[in-house]
């Protein structure tokens, strides 16, 4: 079976891949090709080295390297490309951050026997990543995985998608915008109910911790007036005795405070007829005689208070402070960070005990987004129904321009239960090649040449809607002859005319119906093997598309027919 790969562009051109230079890739010492037509054809002898070129065209897209990719002799390849870009995938490349600012990108890449590599978009320096991520914005290579990703139901929902309309695809953009949104809801309710899970394993501690706060019925502040409380009481004795000598200066006999100011007062009073001064003297020492006996009511109060402290209230305060002092090594070192770590263990338990508001709403979005989902799931599965029967007839029909009229192509579309990014369904591609038999998975189709057309004739469906600008092939040839391959030979120059064809072919009807063709033979130089490529004048074609009919014995009349396969009757050629 043949190996067979496309570049894909966003947008539709005549040409694209322009030019390609490879130095010392496998074979290839040096190449340096210019493709200017639509339709160009690569012929040789097998192992001459013609799928290397399309090793040298993955480079350029950010495929890996390795070591053995390297010349036998040498220390290093090179590979270098220029792909025409429009305006489109310029403004897209802008928006990547890639400065384009031509019409055209030229990438070169070097990789040598130390594993060092260095890669260049317009001379500016890209790393490997970045320039896969350019180049998928403008070509899309795939080489013998083609096969694989075509022949994988896991594909097929995608391929069948990009039949979509702007209404179609849009509506996918909501399912998946849905899903996007339940799994943001669901990381969400998870979170909650794995935190209340935990929670509730720790239920009776967080009760507990928060019933020896809560019993305590702390107030701000508490402490320190606790802690002043403390002092008075512990200090009452010594506090009484002085407050009691000191009541008993400010007015108890003769010499007392009070006494004293109070005959201050009144001689001054009797003063004050002979000058002004006294009477002011005499109110300023009542003032202070007012102000002396409010101090001396309150030692009496004091006095009275202290009298009142006894061993029992010294007690309850000191056991107070010692639970307060308790809790603070436990659970903070103030009041109030006691009283914070209160709240949040309120807050826990109000979690493990009653259903969380926050929870019940996330649940109730989370129903109405999955009612939504399974809604437009459903509109955009009818969609997919009548593409999927529009691209059953369209396929049918390229099956039979290849030689396949009894082959009959099906897209099943299958429900499934579970929410997924692309929606409710599942797709499958199946096809019967023969009257009578029954549909079957693409990957059980035994025959390499049927396999091959039917790629073929998906390629040429999907190239419209891909808008695809070159499309590669690798011995699609393989397996098939006679009107089979002539058909495939007119399927491919139909192509051709809205797409960039490069085809690696020993088939004389593929290599004649192409409008430029590539010469790749292998020499052996100074012991050394080489590949050697060169464009073909009519002429060479001529003998050439003869050589691959009658082998180097060319005739008379494989002439005649490679001149008929090419439309040129009337050309001469010299055998």
């Amino acid at each position: 079976m043949g190996r067979f790969c496309f570049i894909k562009l966003v947008n539709e051109r005549k040409r694209m891949l322009r030019e390609l230079r490879l130095n010392n890739l496998a074979i290839i010492k040096n190449l340096d090709l210019e493709f200017s037509k639509n339709f160009v054809a690569l012929t040789g002898e097998t192992g001459a080295g013609k799928s290397i070129i399309l090793d040298g065209i993955s480079l350029l897209i950010g495929e890996r390297s390795h070591l053995e990719m390297i010349r036998n002799g040498e220390e290093s390849l090179f590979a270098e490309g220029i792909f025409e870009i429009t305006e489109k995938q310029k403004k897209r490349l802008n928006e990547l951050g890639f400065e384009i600012n031509d019409d055209e990108i030229i990438v070169t890449r070097t990789f040598d026997k130390n594993s060092k590599s260095k890669i260049t978009v317009n001379g500016t320096r890209v790393t490997l990543s970045k320039l896969k991520e350019m180049m998928e914005n403008i070509i899309d290579l795939v080489g013998q995985h083609e096969h694989q990703s075509l022949l994988n139901s896991e594909f097929h929902l995608n391929l069948l998608d990009r039949f979509l309309d702007d209404a179609g695809k849009n509506l996918l953009k909501e399912v998946k915008k849905n899903v996007d949104e339940i799994k943001k809801v669901n990381l969400k309710i998870e979170k909650i109910e794995e935190q209340k899970a935990k929670l509730l394993e720790k239920k009776d501690v967080l009760e507990f911790q928060f019933n020896e706060i809560n019993d305590l019925d702390l107030k701000i502040n508490e402490d320190s007036e606790l802690e002043e409380e403390y002092k008075i009481l512990f200090n009452s004795g010594k506090i009484s005795e002085k407050l009691e000598e000191s009541s008993q200066w400010l007015k108890e006999g003769d010499f007392s405070i009070l006494s004293a100011l109070g005959k201050v007062r009144k001689n001054l009073e009797q003063l004050s007829d002979l000058a002004e001064i006294y009477g002011e003297l005499s109110e300023k020492v009542e003032s202070i005689v007012y102000e002396v006996e409010e101090v001396s009511y309150s030692i009496d109060n004091f006095i009275g208070d202290v009298e009142e402290v006894n061993d029992t209230k010294l007690e309850k305060v000191v056991k107070r402070i010692d639970k307060i002092n308790k809790l603070k090594r436990k659970y903070g070192s103030t009041i109030t960070e006691i009283l914070e770590f209160k709240n949040k263990i309120e807050k826990d338990l109000s979690l493990v005990n009653f259903e969380n508001e926050e929870l019940e709403n996330l649940k109730i979005q989370k129903k109405e987004l999955v009612n939504r989902y399974f809604q437009d799931s459903e509109r955009l599965s009818e969609i997919r129904m009548k593409i999927a029967e529009n691209l059953q007839n369209t396929v049918d029909i390229q099956l039979s321009d290849l030689n396949m009229e009894n082959a009959k192509f099906k897209v099943e579309i299958i429900k499934k239960e579970e929410i997924t990014a692309h929606g409710t369904d599942n797709a499958e591609f199946l096809i019967t090649t023969n009257v009578g038999e029954t549909f079957k998975p693409l990957a059980k189709i035994a025959s390499g040449g049927e396999i091959s057309r039917i790629m073929l004739a998906l390629k040429s469906v999907f190239s419209e809607v891909d808008n695809i600008s070159v499309l590669i092939f690798d011995e699609i040839d393989t397996g098939i002859s006679g009107e089979t391959v002539r058909r495939v030979a007119e399927k491919l120059r139909e192509l051709s005319r809205n797409t960039q064809i490069i085809c690696v072919t020993h088939s004389p009807q593929i290599a004649g119906k192409a409008q430029q063709q590539f010469f790749i033979k292998k020499e052996i130089e100074n012991n050394f093997t080489e590949t050697k490529v060169r464009e073909l004048n009519t002429e060479e074609r001529i003998r050439e598309i003869a050589r691959i009919i009658s082998g180097d014995n060319i005739t008379e009349a494989s002439v005649s027919h490679a001149k008929e396969i090419m439309g040129l009757w009337d050309k001469k050629v010299l055998i």
